[in-house]
């Protein structure tokens, strides 16, 4: 019997995974209460609502909801229906990765101004991850091991995750190619340098997220390490879409859409200055409110359907 086999070694591992599930989980609920601010002033209308909100909502409430079913699998020690938590556990999983390439999607499609062959290329590469959870899915099985609930099946967990990596690399393939194509990515400051930063900073998150997760299950050592990292990667990646969509939220609120862009020698101008309107926010004693300022705004690049991104 190998090492890692061995009774007393699942048992410090089940240990340690479920300490890393506590911490990690601790810092996300941090993360999620610390910025629902944001989700206050979109739904009262005190900031600007774009068609991405609801996908950055689902980045967002799914792992919230997807750590309080692994609260249960892992602290509840009797009177549960451990077949219903890990289907929950496992789809709501899943749909917060989907979330997060969703949003990857609709800012690649924005980025090539809606054409009709990337939106093609891109919706198939998701479908085609969404097919792989789906599978995932319906295989997921729990028991009961005595102690807590187990799940059965966690080998097809690596098709998954491979797929996603390789999805999702894909996707920000197509959306950095999509940035590069504008000149003003190569402009420090310029939105597009946001965008390509951005997607640069995607690349190393979904490898952090989905990689380590990817190894281990490979390796299959034992059952608490194959799941270590999937916890870890499932916050690393609600972390990440979630700042990241914020950031962008936060450029084209507070220095506005510009009006003018190049791509090759073509140029397009929409007019000399853009009068913007922008919600600034001022501490008053302890607590803040929003209110506009009407500001005068020449840029010098702009983002084509910006309210997608």
């Amino acid at each position: 019997m190998s090492s890692w086999q061995t009774p007393a070694r699942i048992f410090a591992d089940y240990v340690a995974l479920v300490k890393v599930v506590h911490i990690l989980s601790g810092l996300y609920i941090w993360e999620f209460v610390t910025n629902l601010d944001y989700e206050y002033a979109v739904i009262t209308g005190k900031r600007k609502f774009s068609r991405a909100f609801p996908l950055y909502l689902g980045c967002r409430w799914c792992p919230m909801f997807c750590i309080i079913i692994q609260f249960l699998v892992l602290d509840v020690s009797h009177g549960v229906n451990c077949q219903a938590l890990i289907l929950m556990s496992v789809v709501v999983g899943y749909l917060s990765f989907l979330f997060s390439s969703a949003l990857i999607v609709l800012r690649t499609s924005a980025l090539w101004e809606h054409n009709k062959i990337v939106i093609a290329i891109a919706s198939v590469i998701w479908l085609g991850n969404a097919a792989s959870y789906f599978y995932s899915s319906a295989t997921a099985r729990g028991y009961w091991t005595g102690v807590n609930c187990g799940m059965l099946h966690a080998e097809h967990t690596k098709i998954s995750l491979m797929t996603t990596f390789i999805s999702d690399l894909l996707l920000l393939a197509l959306m950095l190619v999509g940035v590069l194509r504008w000149h003003e990515a190569r402009e420090r400051g310029s939105v597009w340098w946001l965008l390509y930063t951005q997607g640069l900073t995607w690349v190393l998150i979904i490898t952090l997220a989905e990689v380590p997760p990817l190894v281990f299950m490979i390796l299959n050592l034992n059952v608490p390490m194959d799941l270590m990292f999937l916890t870890p990667g499932l916050i690393i990646m609600a972390f990440g879409a979630s700042r990241m969509y914020r950031g962008l939220a936060d450029y084209l609120t507070f220095q506005g859409p510009a009006t003018k862009r190049t791509t090759g020698n073509k140029e397009q101008s929409r007019s000399s200055s853009t009068k913007l309107w922008f919600a600034s926010h001022q501490n008053e004693g302890s607590s803040g409110k929003y209110h506009h300022t009407e500001c005068t705004y020449d840029p010098e690049v702009t983002v084509p359907a910006s309210d997608t991104l």
